[in-house]
This record gives C-alpha cells, structure tokens and sequence, in this order.
C-alpha cells in the first residue's frame, strides 16, 4: 500500500538509510614502461570535482560519487524554468541536495535540459539521451537511473520516463508541472510564449500527441515508483493538479507522497524533509528492483 509521508518538523533530520561502505574512485595510471599517447589518454578529473560535459544546446555536469560499491546508480537531474545546469551550481541548497546524494553512493547527472526553457520538448528529450549514455561512460555504473524534475523539471522527468529514452528505476518530483496542458491553456502568456517556441507551436495549436506525460501516457508510467513532493501552499504551480493528481493514479508500492509547507521550491523544500525520504525512496526502490528497470513497463508502444 502506498503511503502518505507527513514531516513533523521541516527543520528536522529525519533517519536516513544506513551509508553505503565503499572502495573510493581512483584514477588509474599506465605503467611508466609502456607510456600511452597523449592523444589516447583521457585525463581522469578528481572525483570531487564536476565533469563538464560540453553541448551546443548548454553544457551538462557529472558529479561523481564519494565511493562505488562496486558500482552506483545514477540520478538526472532536470531544472525549473529559467534554470541552467551551470547556473544551478552556483546555488547552496542545490549543492548541498547534490552532496547528499554523492556521499550516499549516487553521481549526479546535472542536466541543461536543452536550455533554460524547453519545458519538455522533444530537443529536451533527444538531450538527455544524449548526456545519459555519455554519464554513465564516466563511472562505473549499475543500471539503475532515477529522475528528479523541480517545478518545469517535472516534464522532461516523466517523458524520458514514459518515452523509454533510457531505462528509468524511479522518478522524483519536487513542486513539478507534469501537466503541460495545464500551462499551455493556463492563461499566463509568458509560460505559453515558451511553450510555443520550444515546442514550434502557434497559440491556437494543439499540443503534438506524445508531449503532455499527464496526457499522452494513459498507464504508462502507473506501475513506475514515484515519489512526489509538494505543498498546497504552492501558487506557482498547483500541486492538486499536478504532483497529487499524478499521485493518486499510480499503482506501484513503492511510490510515496511527501507533503511539504511554503511557497513553490521554498528553501525547507531542498532541506531533511525532502533529502531524508529522498534516500529511502532510492534505497527501497534499488532494493526491489533485482534488475533495472524492471518495475517501468512504459516504453513507447
């Protein structure tokens, strides 16, 4: 049965899952007598420091894991509107949400999304295919991807989810639209410009089939573990519509709804009350999933 996870104190450190042990990530060298080409060597950054990884449409960041076990899974991580991956470094309580999950045993893919507006369109898409084949070349990875999309991160979370761009264990969602209908005929006319030009559309057109995952994906995603955070407090995007309403039609038992209070992405919304029942929600799911996405029967038909 699915729960409903209420945090007592948003301030608080809730228990998290045990710390993975692990041998540490180290950058082998070639033996002094048989020296490489400096043409065929590809330097090894320091696992505290983020990969860059260069693209045309806005450049993406792997953060390494603390320690692999021997292997680690992966989180992609997909911004709100307006967001850059590089911009999104820059913010604390978006770097200490990384470093939460680093030193648990998971890299972080920091996604541009294909730019600061794309609000789930197919060049977001073909984007995070892209990045995910070329991150997880970079350590050594166990199979197992999780989505988190944050408010307009919401979309391009689902649909590389319901669309099988990759193979997805698990999404999480933080105050996320995950109806695109819901903006495209919502009446804000900055969100609706976005929307028509990254998805080449004109005012009266209908949204293209395969791009609304609330939508276009009738059961699609129903059996994919979901953990779905947010507040009704939230006047940026309503979580009764979205988070909940997306909630309340999946079946899978390891999915979980998190209540929060504040405002859209409220500063306690990246703090322990989401962090800590991020971790289990991670845990659990990897621990009953005895081959990678096997629980996300959601591919394209």
């Amino acid at each position: 049965m699915k729960r409903v996870v209420f945090p007592l104190l948003l301030g608080a450190v809730l228990v998290s899952p045990a710390a993975l042990t692990a041998l540490p990530i180290s950058p082998t060298t070639p033996p002094e007598s048989a020296p490489v080409p400096p043409s065929l060597v590809s330097p090894v950054p320091d696992p505290a420091a983020p990969i860059r990884l260069p693209h045309p449409l806005g450049d993406a960041f792997l953060l390494p894991p603390a320690a692999c076990t021997p292997t680690c899974p992966l989180v992609v991580v997909s911004h709100s509107r307006g967001m850059t991956a590089d911009l999104s470094l820059t913010r604390p309580h978006l770097m200490a949400l990384y470093a939460r999950l680093q030193n648990a045993g998971y890299a972080v893919l920091v996604s541009n999304d294909a730019g600061p507006t794309t609000w789930g369109a197919p060049q977001a898409l073909t984007y995070l295919g892209d990045m995910h084949a070329r991150a997880t070349r970079l350590f050594p990875f166990d199979g197992h991807t999780f989505n988190f999309g944050y408010s307009m991160g919401g979309l391009p979370a689902l649909l590389t989810a319901y669309a099988g761009v990759y193979p997805v264990s698990g999404v999480m969602l933080l105050d996320a639209q995950v109806d695109l209908h819901d903006v495209w005929r919502g009446g804000n006319a900055t969100f609706m410009a976005d929307i028509a030009a990254a998805h080449g559309l004109r005012p009266a057109d209908p949204l293209p089939p395969g791009r609304d995952p609330a939508r276009d994906y009738p059961g699609a995603g129903s059996a994919l573990p979901v953990l779905v955070a947010g507040s009704d407090a939230d006047s940026a995007v309503s979580f009764a519509r979205n988070g909940m309403a997306l909630y309340a039609a999946n079946t899978s038992p390891e999915s979980r709804l998190l209540r929060l209070a504040g405002p859209h992405l409220g500063g306690t919304h990246f703090g322990p009350a989401l962090v800590d029942p991020m971790l289990d929600f991670l845990s659990r799911v990897r621990a009953t999933q005895l081959t990678p996405g096997a629980t996300t029967p959601h591919r394209t038909p």
